[in-house]
């Protein structure tokens, strides 16, 4: 890694796990003594305090003042400034259209994080402007290569990891008390399926046993859950804690027994990850993409997405079954830890980036913003848009002003 200068692009930093991925990353990097920096399309930066305890650089624009080509005619400057010898691209088409503009010798990689059609649908286009693709799950990285654009891109097996704490406690649910659930994440329907959530509640009352069941996130279903998931019982409660600060996160794991995620699609959750690095046993979707690489018969429930009943027969046996509970969360922590950790990720990275240039590469003094490659309206970057756009922009910010 000797001569590497890495420069993280993405287009926001408010995703949860792929922002924590960003955070991870970059720190390990400067930690083995690998300048890294983040660039960011957008202003919001929530886990800014976690950045800077590891001294990781962070630009960001603002998307509520400047259109698209002004923020990227702020973004470029400042990664040619930053000097990299690779260029990685997170999220969306925005932070892969920066690719279009790194000159010859600096090594351009893509993240596919997601398995889903839209992640697909987008990395298409950007097939020529990539000497690498990751992906982070098994899934997306056998995907890849069956699009015909990827037929001569080298695709990379990237999965997340995530710091491993120094200890866990010992048994952490006694026969008869209440089972501890954690959910944490957005609170939306399209990915997560918390819609499910009261149906779930519903099998446990009527199951009798004991259990307490945090819900921690925020998102559009929020209000719409708490009104719904109601239980009267002092034995058998929910809580809504709202957003967890990235640093007690930790203490929030620590607190629980099981970690529960009903999603309907996802990459690889980086929460998962944190959350087995806690000892918690999972009860997740069983998922094509990230989670049966992490979870198996050995360190967690599997559910079918349908029907929702499953998940609640899974929590159900855990409660009844504390032998049974106790094996797997002795697994659990030992597998993130030897697959899944910081460093397993990092070394991954290092193993699939080239030497670096003996040379630096000569970044151009300005550049000339061309329409975004997947964008069908090229008429929306013409001078003429542009200038409207800017007008149409700085009128919203005066009337919410």
């Amino acid at each position: 890694m000797q001569g590497h200068r890495i420069a993280l692009v993405t287009e926001m930093l408010d995703l949860g796990g792929t922002t924590t991925f960003l955070c991870n990353l970059a720190g390990e990097f400067l930690r083995r003594g690998v300048p890294a920096a983040v660039f960011s399309f957008e202003r919001n930066h929530p886990l800014g305090e976690e950045f800077a305890r590891q001294n990781i650089s962070v630009f960001t624009t603002d998307e509520r003042r400047l259109i698209y080509e002004d923020r990227l005619a702020r973004v470029l400057p400042e990664v040619a400034r930053f000097q990299p010898t690779v260029v990685v691209a997170n999220i969306a088409a925005t932070s892969f259209e920066v690719l279009r503009y790194v000159p010859p010798g600096v090594f351009r990689v893509g993240m596919a994080q997601s398995h889903d059609p839209g992640v697909y649908a987008t990395i298409r286009f950007y097939a020529g402007q990539l000497d690498a693709m990751g992906a982070v799950s098994k899934a997306i990285y056998e995907t890849i290569p069956t699009l015909a654009e990827f037929a001569t891109v080298p695709v990379h097996y990237l999965p997340y990891g995530v710091p491993i704490p120094a200890a866990t406690s010992g048994s952490r649910a006694s026969s008869g008390a209440p089972l501890r659930i954690l959910y944490l994440g957005r609170l939306e329907q399209s990915q997560k399926r918390v819609r499910c959530f009261p149906e779930i509640l519903e099998r446990l009352k009527t199951s009798g046993i004991p259990f307490h069941w945090t819900i921690a996130g925020e998102g559009a279903e929020g209000a719409w859950l708490r009104s719904t998931m109601k239980s009267p019982s002092p034995t058998q409660t929910v809580e809504f804690i709202g957003k967890v600060q990235y640093s007690d996160v930790p203490r929030v794991y620590s607190e629980h027994d099981v970690y529960l995620l009903a999603s309907g699609y996802e990459g690889l959750p980086l929460s998962l990850l944190e959350a087995m690095a806690c000892g918690l046993v999972p009860v997740v979707s069983d998922l094509p993409s990230g989670i049966r690489e992490v979870v198996d018969e050995t360190t967690g429930l599997l559910v079918k997405p349908e029907p929702v009943s499953g998940y609640a027969e899974a929590l159900v046996r855990l409660h009844r079954d504390r032998e049974a509970f106790e094996r797997l969360r002795r697994n659990v922590r030992a597998k993130v830890a030897r697959e899944f950790s910081v460093a397993a990720m990092t070394d991954r990275w290092v193993r699939m980036l080239p030497a670096a240039p003996e040379t630096s590469p000569v970044w151009p003094a300005e550049w000339s913003v061309r329409p975004i490659l997947m964008n069908a309206n090229s008429w929306r970057f013409l001078p003429w848009m542009r200038f409207a756009r800017r007008l149409a922009l700085q009128f919203k910010n005066r009337s919410a002003a």
